[in-house]
């Protein structure tokens, strides 16, 4: 069984192209954002916090070691945290962008001459408060924190500014050394859920639009399908509204001009069928009295039963040239009533026909060509297979009926051949076996001009199944 990935519908195609499309690029527009956002964000606050560390670097350079001591407590405040007895420690080069961009800007501040080193660390520890505060040694650093205990909104952000934590230790002129521990703020480091919530908004709102568009250019799409598929059942429904874009009415008014001319033609065939039964009907007339007058009676009914032939045989082709014929009305059937009297008059005349199931509501056709269909199928089965049994399945959006014989079967090459007109498995159309071939093909027509389809199949168990399939 395979899995059908993409919508069936044009409406569903489009709008899945055109939301996918619109998530995808906002999530590029939002990492591009971001980017840009934190880019702004570090260089103003590590130019902020630059020019703090030598401003407090210039006054403790001037002052003597209790003021200094004293200064330094005095500063020593969160998120900035210093200390002056910690002892120097050696960092290895750290070449990443965010940590050489800061280097330079503590040098600008510090000037070239003074000896300074940086660290900055996102599994640093945090400043501790002032009354639980360690010295600054390596060996006293307590150890990383585990990366679950992390603040869940600061972990990923704060990698990316690159800025959460961090530790500049700077030689003072003699020979001091004061250390700098920094940890921005959550406002700061946090996601922007502003932002965030503003391209949400935005998307959501070129979504919405993307569907009412897609909804108007594949509408009339929709509109026309429905159309031609009502066109099979009704020929003279209600032509379409010529509106819309340009394409749309040059559509919609080609549609309406081929709905014309199939309502000229069949028209036209009308007239001539009416024109031809009557034309024929009046020569077989006056074959019909003339042989009357006949004396040889042997003779006489010769010609009579010859006469019976053609009359047969010109109804049924009359009949069959009308199966696409809507002259007639539609109108609702109850379909159980109709199946009991073509029962009752199959019986009647001494053969077994058996129905099983019903038909849940009245059905909307055209109740003459739909019982000219029907009882084809019955003669059918009652001529080939002695008997004939009846299979009602209603659906909400299908009936079904399956006209079910006990005789021979088709040989599986011809049953689609069998509904060509004139055709017949028994090619001597003799009087005794009957029939001239039409009736498969009346009984299809009539079908397809009611918007269904009958076939014909084999019974695993014998015998031979129509199926006569009709929308709801």
């Amino acid at each position: 069984m395979t899995v059908r990935l993409l919508p069936q519908s044009l409406f569903g195609r489009l709008l899945l192209f055109l939301t996918g499309g619109l998530v995808i690029a906002q999530l590029l527009s939002a990492a591009i954002l971001l980017q840009d956002r934190d880019q702004a964000l570090y260089h103003a606050i590590g130019g902020h916090v630059a020019q703090r560390i030598g401003a407090i670097v210039n006054l403790l350079d001037d002052l003597e070691a209790g003021d200094r001591k004293r200064l330094a407590a005095a500063l020593d405040l969160p998120p900035t945290r210093i200390s002056l007895d910690a002892p120097w420690e050696t960092v290895e080069p750290d070449e990443r962008y965010h940590t050489a961009l800061f280097r330079r800007l503590l040098q600008r501040q510090l000037g070239s001459d003074r000896p300074f080193q940086l660290e900055i660390n996102d599994d640093l520890p945090p400043p501790p408060p002032p009354d639980e505060r360690p010295r600054w040694m390596a060996q006293d650093r307590p150890p990383p924190r585990d990366r679950a205990d992390r603040p869940p909104r600061w972990r990923t952000h704060a990698m990316m500014l690159g800025l959460r934590n961090f530790v500049v230790q700077v030689r003072l002129r003699d020979g001091a050394t004061v250390t700098f521990q920094q940890m921005l703020p959550e406002e700061v480091i946090a996601w922007p859920t502003r932002l965030l919530l503003i391209l949400l908004v935005l998307l959501v709102s070129v979504a919405v639009l993307a569907a009412l568009a897609v909804r108007a250019l594949t509408r009339p799409l929709a509109v026309l399908a429905d159309a031609a598929g009502d066109l099979g059942r009704d020929i003279r429904r209600a032509p379409l509204g010529e509106s819309g874009p340009l394409e749309v009415q040059r559509a919609a008014r080609a549609f309406n001009t081929m709905q014309e001319r199939l309502i000229r033609y069949i028209e036209d065939r009308s007239r001539i069928l009416a024109a031809l039964s009557h034309d024929l009907k009046t020569p077989i007339t006056r074959l019909r009295l003339r042989t009357e007058l006949l004396d040889d009676a042997p003779l006489r009914e010769k010609f009579l039963a010859d006469l019976d032939d053609m009359q047969r045989m010109a109804q049924a082709s009359l009949d069959f040239l009308r199966g696409g014929e809507d002259s007639e009305p539609i109108a609702p059937v109850d379909l159980n009533a109709l199946l009991e009297s073509l029962q009752e008059d199959a019986e009647d005349i001494g053969h077994e026909v058996s129905i099983a199931g019903a038909a849940r509501q009245p059905v909307r056709c055209r109740p003459l060509a739909l019982k000219r269909c029907l009882a084809n199928l019955i003669d059918n089965a009652l001529k080939y297979g002695q008997c004939a049994e009846i299979a009602v399945t209603d659906t909400p959006t299908r009936l079904t009926l399956i006209v079910r014989d006990r005789g021979p079967g088709i040989p599986a090459t011809e049953l689609d051949r069998v509904f060509e007109p004139f055709y017949r498995l028994e090619h001597s159309r003799s009087r005794d076996t009957g029939g001239t071939g039409l009736g498969l093909s009346i009984a299809r027509n009539v079908a397809r001009a009611h918007g269904g389809e009958l076939t014909l199949r084999n019974h695993p168990r014998g015998g031979l199944e129509a199926v006569l399939e009709l929308p709801r």
